[in-house]
């Protein structure tokens, strides 16, 4: 979807709470049900059997990641009346929670976002192991393979929702994929948590009060871009665009449009990718050279960040005086991808982040890091744990938890009972970077608006920032077309 105009308001509500990006294999462990007839994808764990639950604490001696536990600004409260089974949505959960999911397992360029299930299966797996679920409810999670296509997605959704009776959906990859269930899960009432994408859709809590994204919204990013552009070029500066040609990459070039058009950038050169092209975009990048601009805005999928890199150094090796700021959007922020592509493209490219990167030495010592690594080396240890995919697949199912838990604490685990609590947030996210929170309600509909421009050297080896966290909480307030 083509996002061509913004507006910012504010949206009354009333109500309460507070709340808190896998491999499939046949074996499985206890607590996880994958679901799929895919090949086990590159980097993708084989899942390991997890340990019984333990006796379960109260839900209060989960992690204590709210600080003071209230939200702040104006609480939302979704309208169970629009709720196709209103008794269903606000029946109480009873013996394990289920979280289903739906990812790229097989298939396209978008494979090699696999990692984002290993993270999900260990932070359930660890979750389990620490807290022994949610007031001794055990937490299950099913993953099912949709090769980023748009109508898998919505099958595996079905079947998640009326054959595996899942509670709550979390961690969904893809634009295009979660745009074609969310009026399904909308009008079921089935939490659709942490989106897996940054599109400005995720702010529309009136008409879809049960999605909610996981990403910097894409609007943040592009502000951080083009900052940067006219920090060291000027007004006038010039921008050339290369994008996958669906929602994903029309929604980024929409909004820079928007900021370009805001801001004297001249737009010089707009070049597409096929979604499912994984090999290198050569006339795309001799049409970028001939143009010359200034900056390159990246906006491509998975395998095609590396096919991209790859292309512009071969770019700048047969043309000595083309030498653009190149950023890549956040997709393409794993250090997987940057060591892929080898030729020295990679070496000087921007990107942001708003977690912490286990490659960067600076966070050897964070304590929650650690957590992370551990429960990837014992519940994922084939997966990639220095992948910031993987991290995201992790954040992915501890909003989901988190949510589950404050419902609980409220006495209300229920489908509109999460996502009461999800759309009420304010907490410190394990692996966010510091100074960062994760902030919903009814004035502000995106969970995270903060970010760090990094650029990765190929003498260090990782993501260095350079520049401070930018901040825009609450800035975005709540889209509507």
């Amino acid at each position: 979807m083509m996002v061509k105009t913004k507006k910012l308001m504010a949206l009354a509500a009333v109500g309460a709470l507070t709340l808190a990006a896998c491999g499939s294999d046949d074996d499985t462990g206890d607590d996880a049900t994958v679901e799929t007839d895919a090949p086990a994808a590159t980097d993708a764990p084989e899942a390991t059997d997890a340990p019984d639950s333990t006796d379960a604490p109260d839900t209060s001696d989960a992690p204590d990641t709210t600080d003071d536990g209230a939200a702040s600004g104006a609480v939302f409260e979704v309208d169970v009346e629009l709720c196709d089974d209103p008794d269903a949505a606000t029946a109480p959960i009873e013996g394990s929670l289920k979280i289903g999911t739906s990812l790229p397992l097989s298939g396209g360029p978008a494979v090699l976002f696999a990692p984002l299930g290993a993270g999900q299966q260990a932070y359930i797996d660890w979750y389990n192991a620490e807290f022994g679920g949610i007031d001794g409810q055990p937490i299950e999670v099913v993953i099912k393979d949709d090769q980023y296509q748009a109508d898998l997605t919505k099958a595996n959704v079905d079947e998640l929702v009326f054959d595996n009776e899942v509670d709550m959906l979390s961690g969904i990859v893809g634009t295009p994929n979660n745009l074609a269930i969310r009026d399904d899960t909308n009008a079921q009432c089935i939490p659709q948590l942490a989106a897996s994408t940054g599109d400005p859709s995720w702010g529309e809590i009136e008409d879809y009060p049960f999605t909610s994204g996981l990403l910097v919204p894409y609007e943040i990013e592009v502000r951080v871009f083009g900052d940067y552009v006219l920090e060291q070029v000027g007004e006038g500066a010039t921008v050339g665009l290369i994008y996958v040609n669906n929602e994903f990459g029309q929604s980024y070039v929409s909004l820079m449009a928007d900021y370009a058009d805001e801001n004297g950038i001249e737009i010089v050169a707009e070049e597409t990718i096929d979604v499912a092209d994984s090999g290198a975009p050569s006339g795309q990048m001799t049409n970028l050279v001939q143009a010359d601009p200034d900056a390159i805005l990246a906006i491509p999928l998975g395998g095609q960040c590396i096919a991209f890199m790859q292309e512009i150094g071969n770019a700048q090796a047969a043309n000595p005086d083309f030498d653009p700021i190149v950023y890549q959007t956040a997709t393409c922020s794993d250090s997987l991808f940057f060591n892929a592509a080898s030729n020295g493209g990679a070496d000087g490219v921007y990107t942001t982040l708003n977690i912490k990167d286990p490659n960067n030495p600076d966070y050897a010592d964070d304590e929650g890091l650690q957590t992370y690594l551990d429960a990837m080396a014992t519940y994922a240890p084939d997966a990639n744990a220095l992948s910031t995919i993987a991290i995201a697949g992790w954040s992915s199912m501890e909003i989901a938890v988190e949510a589950a838990v404050r419902a609980a604490e409220a006495g209300d685990l229920s489908r509109v009972g999460i996502m009461n609590a999800a759309r009420n947030v304010d907490f410190v996210p394990m692996l966010g970077l510091d100074g960062l929170r994760a902030i919903m309600n009814a004035e502000d509909a995106y969970t995270a608006e903060g970010t760090q421009l990094v650029q990765w050297s190929d003498a260090d080896g990782y993501l260095v920032p350079v520049s401070d966290v930018s901040d825009y909480e609450g800035s975005l307030g709540v889209y509507t077309p």
